[in-house]
């Protein structure tokens, strides 16, 4: 089976996000993708610095531009931060520090220092009150993704009108308590034939019941299984990173932060949970071609 993956921060030892990626560690981490069935992925970069953030973004352009025997297999880059919402909890592993306000200037900074490679930004719609970042990048034929967001229902209908195309995995990045009834979970719910939803399928994210029972729900045209992997995935455990974050990988392949304890990203590889979906939840081989392969395909060629 093959494989799209809209959000891998690292795989196989290789975090994408160090200040050191070097152009073999990246071709390693690629041939390892593929070897796993991957043939399209973004790379992605998540919150800090703008200048560390830029700074990583160029540097993968540039190896993407003296590579250009990878661009079949690197579809674009993920940007994932710093516009995400400030309150603990929501911004999960993100380094609060350098979270900020979303603007059209910071916004093309990092656009422009990926050299035309940025193909997908995640926010937090509420970090974009008036929706112009959303609406520029949009604009610039750049995909918007909601997440690590607490975004109340008519935030998310203006962010959609505006050009909100998705929702970058569903049930994370957010508080552990909500109310019952109004909480994001349920707010994305509810636009759910607008937006794409993307779900991780490790097991552990989401639990393999919740996971199955949202299948359901969003339907399979509108469900894509990102992987969301850190440099851990294909490794044992141990002690691994995601830019200056220090992340602990159980046995179990559960991922948590050593500084607080949530979880940072994912241990585990497509080829992983395309075998949750098929043995755990019996889930057939059209539909997880559909949401591991085509949907994601399809957006990207938007």
């Amino acid at each position: 089976m093959k494989y799209i993956d809209l959000q891998v921060n690292g795989a196989y030892g290789v975090d994408f996000n160090s200040d050191s990626l070097t152009t073999e560690q990246f071709k390693f981490a690629c041939s390892k993708l593929e070897e796993s069935g991957v043939v399209g992925f973004l790379p992605t970069i998540i919150t800090d610095s703008l200048d560390a953030m830029c700074k990583r973004l160029a540097n993968i352009a540039s190896i993407m531009e003296s590579s250009p025997q990878l661009s079949g297999l690197v579809r674009g880059i993920h940007v994932e931060g710093p516009f995400l919402s400030d309150r603990a909890g929501f911004y999960g592993t993100h380094p609060p520090q350098h979270i900020k306000a979303a603007n059209q200037r910071d916004a093309m900074r990092l656009v422009e220092a990926g050299r035309g490679r940025v193909r997908l930004v995640t926010l937090a719609p509420e970090q974009d009150a008036a929706c112009e970042t959303t609406r520029r990048l949009s604009d610039e034929g750049i995909l918007v993704f909601a997440g690590h967001t607490d975004a109340s229902f008519d935030m998310l209908k203006r962010a959609v009108d505006c050009g909100l195309r998705g929702f970058t995995h569903l049930g994370n990045g957010c508080i552990h308590q909500v109310d019952r009834q109004d909480n994001i979970m349920q707010r994305v719910l509810a636009f759910r034939d607008k937006l794409m939803i993307t779900l991780i399928a490790d097991g552990i994210h989401l639990p393999a019941w919740l996971l199955k029972s949202w299948l359901e729900i969003i339907g399979p045209t509108r469900s894509i299984i990102i992987s969301d992997s850190m440099s851990a995935a294909g490794m044992p455990a141990g002690e691994y990173s995601i830019g200056n974050q220090a992340v602990l990988v159980e046995p179990s392949r559960r991922t948590r932060h050593r500084d607080h304890g949530y979880l940072a990203g994912s241990a585990s590889t497509m080829a992983d949970m395309a075998r949750v979906l098929t043995e755990t939840l019996s889930i057939g081989i059209a539909v997880r071609e559909q949401i591991m392969h085509d949907n994601a395909l399809a957006i990207l060629a938007q």
